[in-house]
């Protein structure tokens, strides 16, 4: 799929389904355009999502394109931390700056989940000079807690 901002690989329908029912988006759900499709759908949460956090964060990257890549279940987002990085982690989603790829576990994407992994994305593609990896995680934590404000 792709998106305003961003190109979304699942590997079958039913990833895409359980990532879009896990991504309740509450109140905010008025705001986001009607669709036709969870296809549709999908992108239209994404992409309010990326530019809600561009207003939290007041950071607005030039021409942001990123990907996400959405697995059926965690073990499959530390299976590719495990091929990236060499680590075995604990983690439900992360940010590859490396890749520019946010990578979900469809069972555990969350808005606050996917709100906080985004504002990793934007702060990378905002500075010239990636912030140290500290302030980086102060500014997705920001984030997620005001996604819903």
């Amino acid at each position: 799929l792709e998106s305003r901002y961003a190109v979304i690989t699942y590997d079958n329908a039913r990833d895409l389904r359980d990532f879009n029912n896990e991504l309740y988006m509450g109140r905010l759900k008025s705001q986001i355009r009607r669709s036709d499709t969870i296809e549709e759908e999908v992108v239209a949460k994404v992409d309010f999502i990326v530019e809600k956090v561009m207003v939290v964060l007041d950071m607005f990257p030039q021409q942001l394109e990123f990907r996400i890549v959405i697995h059926a279940k965690v073990s499959g987002v530390q299976k590719d931390f495990r091929r990236l990085y060499k680590l075995d982690v604990d983690y439900i989603a992360f940010f590859s700056p490396s890749q520019n790829t946010v990578f979900y576990s469809a069972d555990d994407s969350t808005l606050r989940v996917v709100a906080h992994e985004i504002g990793h994305v934007v702060a990378e593609n905002y500075f010239t000079i990636s912030p140290p990896q500290r302030i980086h995680e102060v500014m997705a934590q920001f984030a997620e807690q005001h996604i819903t404000d």
